[in-house]
């Protein structure tokens, strides 16, 4: 269910999500990737597929997790994986808006799963939308309801969304719990060996955004193939810098992706993932 726009990423995208307080952590350990619970050529992967996911991840000391929607019936797969895990994981559920009736069932699928409590002490936030206002799904009014809508049932999880900067305005930053952005050094033509400073510079100036509120990059990452844009160049080897530069750093972050999508038709947005189309890793971490 999610999308990489050119045009969104050029200009870095910010939203909303967080639930417990950013906690301080040591560099040398990854923080987290994006997660869509499907195959990489588009299906989804079944609970127990799932669960293998899981079990990778967290033995390669990746304890958090971003989602994107309710589909494949992954938010309780997620969960039960992570409580057979022994916990020490959590995972950004998420609800997927597009302007249809199916926003609607998105909503009510969550409220359902967390009704059943299958693990919620592991669910860090809950994202609502992404890019619904910059892709014009609906203007910031209607998302403000539907992340109320949300919070109605959230109880205790922190509740937000994922936008652009220039999409944001008070009322929206009010109506969310945190704030967040999707930043790719790769997409502002920035060369690898500079991409973990820009990538702070940007960090930094998210934190002015969001005043008191809690800051996290919920997606980046460099692609291993495809065009390069200016002096980004894709490569695994510049992907595997920009691990490295991620690895060293103690910033907040989401990989995008965790493993490569063949099933999308961009170039570049088909090789993000940490692991390869045939489930590899493509670098070390």
């Amino acid at each position: 269910m999610q999308f990489i726009s050119l045009i969104t990423l050029i200009f870095t995208l910010f939203g909303c999500i967080q639930a417990f307080p950013i906690e301080s952590r040591s560099s040398g350990t990854f923080y987290g990737v994006t997660y869509n619970a499907r195959h990489s050529d588009g299906s989804c992967q079944s609970a127990s597929e799932v669960s293998d996911s899981i079990k990778l991840m967290k033995s390669n000391g990746i304890t958090h997790i971003r989602t994107y929607s309710q589909e494949c019936d992954q938010l309780p797969s997620i969960l039960k994986a992570i409580k057979a895990q022994g916990g020490g994981m959590t995972v950004l559920a998420a609800v997927w808006l597009d302007g249809s009736s199916g926003d609607d069932q998105e909503i009510s699928t969550l409220k359902s799963v967390l009704s059943k409590n299958y693990g919620n002490q592991y669910i860090q936030g809950i994202l609502v939308g992404n890019e619904v206002i910059f892709n014009n799904v609906m203007s910031d009014g209607t998302l403000i309801n539907k992340i109320k809508q949300v919070k109605a049932f959230a109880n205790d999880i922190n509740v937000g969304t994922a936008e652009i900067p220039s999409s944001y305005t008070n009322q929206l930053v009010t109506a969310c719990d945190m704030v967040a952005s999707n930043v790719y050094p790769f997409f502002s033509n920035v060369n690898v060996d500079t991409a973990i400073s820009n990538l702070k510079a940007q960090y930094n100036n998210l934190q002015k955004v969001a005043g008191s509120k809690n800051v996290w990059i919920t997606e980046t990452g460099w692609p291993s193939s495809g065009s390069a844009l200016g002096n980004s160049v894709p490569s695994e080897t510049n992907g595997q810098k920009y691990v490295t530069g991620l690895l060293k750093s103690s910033l907040p972050y989401y990989y995008f992706e965790w493993q490569d999508s063949d099933w999308k038709s961009e170039g570049t947005e088909k090789s993000f993932g940490l692991l390869n189309s045939a489930g590899k890793f493509k670098y070390t971490l």
